[in-house]
């Protein structure tokens, strides 16, 4: 009985931990979004700080600022660690976040999407799933750069 007890408690925890970092498809960009999104930008990494075992602090060097708020060269932008974006110096990101406790937040499933050209590599990955995150990343970067367009001739025909 124990067995059973300790098999079934294992394998909840093992789906439930596959299920936090597993995203639907970010769909198209509807005026609520634009709405609740805060600040969207196109930016480089400088620097990946972990806070803490559950928060993570991106600095970026602004590119493109694609709303019509101020804002400065760098920008600081948190995300939760337990399904944390692949956020490497250097490369380059669309940023789309959300305020939350007067931080700006930006994760994994968001509309944000990495720029910068990437191959995934076959390891750790099965071949399916790395051709899976292959293609999730190349659509994400695709729809990213439909954005930036549309955010661009937003910010022309609202002029602050």
């Amino acid at each position: 009985m124990k067995k059973l007890i300790f098999l079934l408690f294992f394998s909840l925890t093992t789906c439930l931990s596959v299920l936090a970092c597993s995203c639907s498809k970010v769909g198209k960009l509807t005026k609520r979004d634009l709405a609740d999104g805060e600040v969207t930008f196109v930016g480089r990494v400088i620097e990946v700080t972990y806070l803490d075992d559950y928060t993570m602090k991106t600095s970026f060097r602004l590119e493109e600022n694609l709303t019509n708020e101020p804002l400065g060269q760098i920008f600081e932008v948190w995300s939760a660690r337990d399904c944390e974006p692949d956020f490497i110096s250097g490369d380059q990101w669309y940023i789309f976040t959300y305020v939350y406790d007067g931080k700006h937040w930006s994760g994994l499933c968001s509309r944000s999407a990495q720029l910068t050209d990437r191959v995934i590599p076959e390891n750790p990955y099965k071949e399916k799933y790395r051709r899976q995150a292959q293609r999730r990343f190349n659509q994400n970067q695709r729809r990213a750069v439909k954005e930036i367009k549309q955010m661009r001739k937003l910010k022309a025909r609202n002029p602050r």
